[in-house]
């Protein structure tokens, strides 16, 4: 008891040496701290940990399959002229260049990061000629995304020029911005004059130029189309920028008629774009009914691969009996290391499994899709990360044709061989370091 009154004591005589003020800031640091490691760390209505299903899901092949996911998620069924798989920075860029130069009337792009450098250069200099010739142009950035080396001199000039920008949300270290700051805008959506839509991984920085030919040139896609498609990257365009703008986009100029949704030979798709929401994880909703339609083969690329329970089980499941799951992740080159060995917690319960896990080796591979059964696939924003599935504003569409699952199943099987498989054997023969870093790692999975 002695200890203790000595101890009060010795408080209050430290305490005394500080003024009022000095005091009081002292304690909302304190507060901010404990906020922002609750935020970060224990965050509220993360929904179940796990999902189970009432009655047996269709096959993916099956017509009942798009019909069930659309009831289920209570998300339209559309058709939509063919998509373009655009591979690496030079071939985006290309297309996406000379797209700008063809508009007549608007150009809105959303991308997660913007940073100063060659591909900003050159992106700015065709939109600063556009808006010399009237052309609107809106661009949407995230404030966590871009928070460093954003080309401030040059937006300076395209907002001169009459451009217009957004930011999503504003990166503070306030604690009432904490929880705010925990949502991102993911999303790609980039839509010219209303009828030529991009969606997939790139944005304008240059890690993203070049063909994926060193280190220093990410791997990615992007993904191009035409008519009623366009549509819904333009919607997803426009839901944030009209929240955090107040500028609805409503018109022609921003949704012409389109004649696409009557060719009864067009694909069908079905588009999301998710809002975070403990109490809907439509997102994570969509990818795994999806995966539970597979019968014969689940291929998955994603630069973060950290699968939640439900994943992982249904994974697991599938490779069990008998469909061949595959999945291709970057290897070292990767732009979050903590989040590799995060992902790498899971490989040997996959692989025992039967699940084969690739690692591409030439560069860091930023791209994302999921191809099923050669009829379904997934292209979009979104990775297979816990952000994705519950943090970010994403977008991502469910697609129904063959041809265009047969074109993204050939360019899976073209990265697999740059790719190094994962040997169980070798495996279990990693270092002591490393089993203890992926134990580490893995208990952040709620930031990655």
């Amino acid at each position: 008891m002695e200890g203790v009154k000595k101890a009060f004591k010795t408080l209050q005589k430290n305490l005394k040496a500080y003024t009022w003020w000095e005091l009081t800031i002292f304690a909302i640091g304190s507060v901010s701290l404990f906020t922002l490691l609750f935020v970060l760390f224990f965050p509220l209505g993360s929904g179940p940990s796990t999902f189970t299903t009432s009655g047996v899901v269709p096959p993916v092949s099956s017509p009942g399959f798009v019909d069930m996911l659309s009831d289920s998620l209570t998300l339209p069924v559309r058709q939509g002229d063919p998509i373009t798989i655009l591979n690496n920075g030079d071939s985006f860029l290309k297309s996406f260049l000379a797209d700008i130069d063809g508009a007549h009337s608007s150009i809105n792009i959303m991308v997660y990061i913007w940073s100063d450098g060659k591909m900003s250069n050159q992106v700015l200099e065709h939109l600063d000629e556009k808006l010399k010739q009237g052309v609107q142009v809106r661009i949407m950035i995230d404030a966590y995304g871009s928070k460093t080396n954003t080309p401030t001199k040059e937006f300076n000039t395209f907002k001169g020029l009459g451009g217009k920008i957004s930011t999503f949300h504003s990166f503070t270290i306030a604690p009432w911005d904490f929880a705010k700051n925990q949502v991102r805008n993911h999303r790609r959506a980039i839509v010219i004059d209303g009828n030529i839509g991009y969606t997939g991984g790139m944005t304008v920085s240059d890690p993203w130029l070049g063909n994926a030919g060193s280190p220093k040139e990410y791997r990615d896609m992007m993904f191009r189309t035409t008519g009623p498609m366009v549509h819904d990257i333009q919607g997803i365009f426009s839901e944030l920028w009209t929240s955090m703008t107040g500028e609805l986009l409503v018109g022609d100029t921003f949704y012409p008629q389109t004649s696409s949704a009557q060719q009864k030979s067009a694909l069908e798709y079905i588009p999301l774009a998710s809002v975070p929401s403990p109490d809907s994880l439509v997102m994570q909703k969509f990818v795994l009914l999806s995966l539970l339609g597979a019968q014969q083969k689940i291929y998955i690329t994603t630069p973060y691969f950290l699968p939640d329970a439900s994943f992982r089980n249904a994974l697991i499941a599938k490779a069990k009996a008998g469909v061949d799951v595959r999945i291709l992740v970057p290897n070292a080159y990767n732009d979050t290391p903590s989040l590799r060995y995060a992902s790498r917690y899971w490989y040997e319960d996959l692989l025992n499994a039967g699940v084969k896990i690739y690692e591409y080796q030439p560069t860091f591979i930023h791209s994302k899709s999921i191809i099923i059964d050669d009829d379904w696939s997934i292209i979009g924003s979104a990775n297979m990360d816990n952000r994705s599935r519950k943090l970010n504003d994403e977008d991502i569409f469910g697609v129904s044709d063959t041809v265009f699952g047969a074109a993204l199943e050939n360019t899976f099987l073209e990265d697999l061989n740059q790719a190094k498989q994962i040997n169980l054997t070798e495996w279990k023969k990693r270092s002591i370091w490393e089993r203890i870093r992926e134990v580490f790692d893995q208990k952040f999975v709620v930031q990655y």
